[in-house]
């Protein structure tokens, strides 16, 4: 059986219907976004500390959302298709936070680095940053008078 004759002459299977929506759900959708995005603009003018990223992020989730809700047609399709959605955004958010673990515990080795032994043929002889202080606590050489 061709897809043609399995789909119906629309092209959707049996269960789909396709949806159309009003004009007016469009532009409330509109002014939705557009008080999402003053919100945005507002907080950036706020200093929340770490809380900052986690309200733009929630303002930026509920901007998608909103888009994926009404131009994807989510909310009025199977609902399976929603909890793929929403599983897509809990696996965002996962990856996000390992992210930010990783870039939260960066430059912490730097300050270890000093403490390596200054030469590592005399593992004991002192570390980097005691070589370093000793090299600036040298006196300079004296010039020499012929």
């Amino acid at each position: 059986m061709s897809d043609h004759a399995q789909h119906g002459p629309g092209g959707h299977g049996k269960d789909h219907v396709p949806h159309i929506l009003p004009l007016s759900t469009y532009f409330k959708t509109w002014g939705a976004l557009m008080v999402l995005t003053v919100i945005t603009v507002g907080a950036s003018y706020l200093n929340f500390g770490p809380g900052n990223l986690v309200l733009a992020m929630l303002i930026a989730t509920a901007k998608a959302a909103t888009v994926a809700l009404v131009f994807m047609h989510l909310y009025y399709d199977h609902k399976f298709h929603g909890v793929i959605f929403v599983s897509s955004l809990v696996f965002l958010g996962i990856f996000i936070a390992f992210t930010m673990f990783d870039t939260e515990t960066r430059g912490r080795a730097e300050a270890m680095e000093g403490e390596h032994p200054a030469n590592i043929k005399d593992p004991f002889g002192g570390t980097a940053s005691e070589a370093a202080a000793k090299a600036k606590l040298k006196p300079a050489a004296a010039p020499a008078h012929h």
